[in-house]
């Protein structure tokens, strides 16, 4: 067999390259060859550049010869919901959003449809006997594949990652053509999901007849003790060829091997490694492995998977809770959708690691992907910077909850999605539970009992070491008794509810109340909030303190995100009428986030801080209620309160001041005089307010403990809009146009204090080797584009998204009629 690397004969299949697949076709030049760079990336070679895009369909687009060449060219990761509607009309339709998009408050007035990508390229470069495999990470939400005309498969689940081989239909001496039909149509979500090739694709070589299967690498932590680990790796492989070596290692931080196994292949290969001074993977130390396996034959290499890995052992019991290592960790988490703000559903790795580095930074150290599997890219960035993650698979099975959800496609394609969460990710040390559904409609009736145990018994098939979840709302059911050939270890003739039976770590939404006294009765059970108000975040911050088998929350939501607009809205109601507001157009995003769209604090973030123990005291001021009305504030959303002591107009209006902190005792000062007091009981949940006339200055609070001072924090009146101020906030270590960089952008005053109600439209200028990829505020309402260089800050900030082009020299200008502009300078890619 020719296909294969020798170790000394490795420049045989090399060709000078950049140390990846270069961009493989332009609009109007001729497809370009693949590059096999100078080590062996045969596997998960990047397959993004230069695809053409053409939004809403049309006949013979899947056929080699159509003229694309008036079609868009782009880059992917890419989704075509966040641009502007083609020939919008304001007011109706404002940028990306739609007053009469179908999807309505759920998808934040964006709309789908059909798009259809095509891409140009040649293979004449990599061995002419190997298989050849494209990857998808996913596609939202439907997609037809088509290479040289022939249809090759698809998918109809919007998340999940799946590969079809181009072989038989590959012309390996000259062009070739993939297209990809793309539909979002119907109402199919009940939140924001875009529309597209919206997470990165790949190209997998390897040889034909034998190679290692997809996802066939399973390795687990068996033990550790007195600094040496034992980790079990299990190896499946596709084909048979003789002669041939298994080898797989582990590699330290350094690169120095840690432990090395070598065994003759067989269809399934068990082994053990044993690594002395093994470095154990924690949240608060996420010490990655490389786990390499490789398909010999003598020095040859044939086929080689490379992926992260983490030596950790994860336990549950209702004694001690979730440990880490033998440490009790508390779970203080966030939901998450899977859009990255202002960029959409796109799936790049900067966006991500900028919001788990958020999200870490304000105490976050555990994300549910809220409901559907993560991301490859969001997955690998929790396995490095140590934040652990539920992975989800379905908010709906046999019944729906929109009409055209997954529903309709459940019943014959559960399995599929359920072996590509699993697989995917078994090996990702930041996993620590499988969730197979989110408040699953029906659940407690005996088929939804059914569909339960499947799906359970499907995960254990695939997963034995990580627990099954499920989040759970509502009541749980009837109670029930499992047989020995069907219940949980332990659990055979025991009574349990219909909604846990066959659950290891039942997820609680939005039953505070119930945690307690359930546990009376089931004292077996080891639960958490999956989801929880913030309204709830001292209540659950206490249950933590107390209770063991309680693991901790999962607030809705950590970040706020497109679509289920206005869940969190605040709004003033006429005094004595009805006390319900209904949020609609032009609301577009959640607004229930702790951190806004562009990743800054609000209010309730700054509440959680002092919760979970980060700060010793917060302060924030309730907006004013205007004459006549009274505030009203939605199950998930908080109160309007600002960290601002500047409200123009209300000289003399008393304004509540909200204080937060573990103290027992706080005061204010205004300019250095006492305005108010205030003791704090235990009661009290950490909360105290006191009613300030309001004047311009310095307003200090001061918490006290037990008569010794444990915080001070304060507010002062800004003044008039002066100038802008440009920040980068960490340069990108990646390539070309997998870079980006974010800016953030403040309207602030001649001392440099941001406005907090400032709304100036903002101008960008873009010089150098990149390109806007979004720009915009983190105003819930839809205000305009995201794709253009004009937008309105709000509440006194903006952010700026730039993607890197041929790498190099960056500068960004922003400007705004009245105040002095703004410049960064930096390098990208």
């Amino acid at each position: 067999m020719s296909f294969g690397i020798s170790a000394d004969r490795r420049q045989a299949l090399a060709i000078a390259g950049a140390g990846a697949l270069v961009p493989i076709v332009g609009v109007a030049a001729a497809p370009a060859r693949a590059v096999i760079p100078d080590k062996w990336i045969l596997r998960d070679i990047p397959f993004d550049a230069s695809w053409l895009f053409q939004r809403g369909g049309g006949s013979g687009f899947e056929m080699p010869a159509f003229d694309d060449t008036a079609w868009r060219r782009v880059d992917l990761p890419h989704d075509w919901s966040v641009e502007d509607i083609p020939g919008g009309q304001p007011p109706a339709q404002i940028g990306p959003f739609d007053k009469r998009a179908l999807g309505d408050t759920a998808t934040g007035y964006t709309v789908g449809g059909e798009g259809w990508y095509r891409k140009h390229f040649r293979v004449e470069e990599y061995p002419q006997n190997a298989r050849i495999e494209i990857a998808f990470d996913g596609i939202y939400l439907e997609s037809q594949v088509y290479l040289n005309g022939h249809a090759l498969g698809g998918s109809v689940s919007g998340y999940m990652p799946f590969n079809l081989d181009l072989s038989p239909y590959l012309n390996r001496q000259g062009d070739n053509v993939l297209a990809v039909r793309v539909t979002n149509e119907g109402r199919n979500t009940r939140w924001y999901a875009g529309s597209g090739i919206y997470r990165p694709v790949t190209l997998e070589v390897m040889p034909a007849d034998c190679h290692l299967a997809r996802w066939g690498i399973a390795a687990s932590t068996r033990s550790f003790a007195a600094g040496k680990a034992h980790v079990d790796v299990v190896t499946s492989i596709e084909g048979t060829a003789p002669g041939l070596q298994l080898v797989t290692r582990l590699r330290d931080a350094d690169g120095q091997i840690a432990a090395e196994s070598r065994s003759p292949v067989t269809r399934k290969v068990s082994q053990s490694l044993e690594l002395r001074g093994a470095r154990l993977w924690s949240p608060d130390d996420p010490n990655l492995y490389q786990l390499e396996t490789e398909l010999r034959r003598g020095d040859t290499v044939l086929d080689q998977v490379v992926q992260p890995f983490g030596i950790r052992i994860v336990t549950f019991d209702p004694q001690r809770g979730m440990a880490i290592n033998g440490t009790v960790t508390n779970l203080r988490g966030g939901c998450v959708h899977h859009d990255n703000g202002l960029l959409g559903a796109c799936a790049f790795r900067d966006a991500d690691e900028r919001r788990v580095r958020l999200l870490k930074a304000r105490g976050f150290n555990a994300i549910r992907s809220s409901h559907n599997t993560a991301s490859r890219s969001l997955r690998e960035t929790c396995d490095r910077l140590g934040m652990l993650l539920i992975e989800e698979a379905f908010d709906a099975w046999h019944e729906h909850k929109e009409p055209q959800d997954f529903s309709t496609r459940f019943a014959q394609h559960w399995e599929e999605v359920v072996r590509a969460m699993v697989l995917s990710a078994r090996n990702s040390p930041s996993v620590i539970m499988w969730s197979i559904g989110n408040e699953i409609p029906f659940r407690a009736t005996e088929e939804g009992v059914a569909w339960e145990w499947k799906l359970a018994n499907a995960v254990k098939h695939l997963d034995s070491s990580r627990p099954v979840t499920a989040g759970l709302n509502g009541v749980l059911g009837q109670e029930m008794v499992a047989g020995a050939d069907a219940a949980r270890p332990g659990r055979a003739g025991k009574v349990d509810n219909a909604s846990t039976i066959f659950i290891d770590v039942p997820g609680y939404n939005y039953r505070l109340a119930d945690i307690e006294r359930e546990h009376g009765s089931h004292p077996e059970r080891v639960v958490y909030g999956s989801e929880t108000f913030a309204r709830e975040v001292f209540d659950y911050a206490g249950l933590m303190e107390r209770a063991p088998y309680f693991l901790g929350e999962f607030l809705w939501t950590a970040m706020d995100y497109i679509g289920e607009a206005g869940l969190g809205a605040t709004a003033f109601l006429k005094k004595g009428g009805f006390p319900f507001y209904l949020a609609k157009w032009p609301w577009v995003n959640a607004w229930c986030g702790d951190l806004d769209l562009i990743g800054c604090q609000k209010a309730a973030s700054l509440a959680r801080d002092v919760a979970w123990g980060r700060s010793p005291l917060a302060m924030t001021v309730q907006r004013p209620v205007p004459e006549g009305s009274v505030a009203w504030v939605a199950n998930w959303g908080w109160p309007d309160e600002l960290a601002s002591w500047t409200w123009r107009g209300q000289e003399g209006v008393p304004l509540t001041v909200r204080l937060y902190t573990p103290g027992d005792k706080v005061q204010l000062l205004l300019d250095g005089k006492p305005v108010g007091e205030k003791m704090i009981a235990a009661t009290d949940k950490m909360t105290a307010e006191i009613m300030v006339p309001y004047a311009p200055g310095r307003l200090e609070a001061i918490a006290w403990k037990q008569g010794k001072v444990v915080g001070r924090t304060s507010l002062e009146t800004v003044g008039d809009a002066a100038a802008l101020a440009v920040t980068l906030e960490a340069a990108s270590h990646r390539k070309g146009r997998e870079a980006l960089a974010y800016l953030r952008i403040d309207v602030v005053d001649s001392a440099g204090r941001v406005l907090p109600e400032a709304e100036p439209p903002l101008s960008l200028a873009i010089e150098g080797a990149g390109e806007l990829a979004a720009f915009g505020s983190a105003n819930p309402h839809a205000t305009g584009s995201l794709k253009s260089i004009e937008a309105a800050a709000f509440r006194g900030r903006a952010l700026a998204i730039v993607r890197g082009t041929t790498g190099g020299a960056v500068q960004v200008s922003v400007s705004s009629s009245g105040l002095r502009p703004a410049t960064a300078r930096f390098e990208l890619g």
